[in-house]
C-alpha cells in the first residue's frame, strides 16, 4: 500500500473537477458536514473527524482549496490527512471499535423501539440497517494494521 507523504500528493491523487452546479452543491453539503464537525470540538461525545471525512470527500470532488483546508486545519487536519495519506483505510482497532459502538447503539435503539410499543417493524428495520452497516464496514472498508 502506497503511503502519500504530503498534502500536495494527496490532492494530486484524489482531487477531481466537476460541473459548476455540482461543485456548489457538493461544497454546500460539505459545509454542513464541517458545521457538524465544528460542534464536535465543543460537545463531548459528538464526533469531529467522522464528520470531516465526508466533508473532505465532497470537497475533493468539488473544490481543491476546501479539500486542502480539511487536511491542514489545526483541529482535525492531521487525522483527515492520515486517512487519505494511508489510502483511505481504517486502522483495525478503529474498525473493531466502530463495529462495537454500532452494535451497542443499534441494540439500545431496538430496545427503546420495543418498549415504546412498536409491533416489530422498527426493530426489524434497525436490525437490517445494522447488518448492512456492519457488513459494509467489515468487508468493503479497507483495513490497515
Amino acid at each position: 500500500m502506497e503511503v502519500l507523504e504530503s498534502v500536495d500528493a494527496v490532492i494530486e491523487k484524489y482531487a477531481r473537477k466537476t460541473t459548476p452546479i455540482r461543485k456548489w452543491i457538493y461544497v454546500a453539503i460539505g459545509s454542513i458536514f464541517v458545521g457538524c464537525a465544528f460542534i464536535g470540538i465543543f460537545v463531548p461525545g459528538w464526533p469531529t473527524v467522522s464528520w470531516m471525512v465526508p466533508a473532505a470527500y465532497l470537497f475533493s470532488i468539488s473544490d481543491e482549496r476546501f479539500f486542502r483546508w480539511t487536511m491542514t486545519n489545526r483541529w482535525v487536519g492531521p487525522k483527515v490527512f492520515e486517512y487519505y495519506a494511508n489510502g483511505k483505510t481504517l486502522p483495525k482497532h478503529a474498525k473493531n471499535w466502530i463495529i462495537v459502538l454500532i452494535t451497542i447503539m443499534s441494540a439500545i435503539s431496538i430496545y427503546v423501539t420495543t418498549i415504546t410499543g412498536d409491533p416489530g417493524y422498527g426493530q426489524v428495520t434497525i436490525a437490517i440497517v445494522w447488518a448492512i452497516g456492519v457488513w459494509w464496514l467489515w468487508k468493503k472498508v479497507p483495513t490497515r494494521e
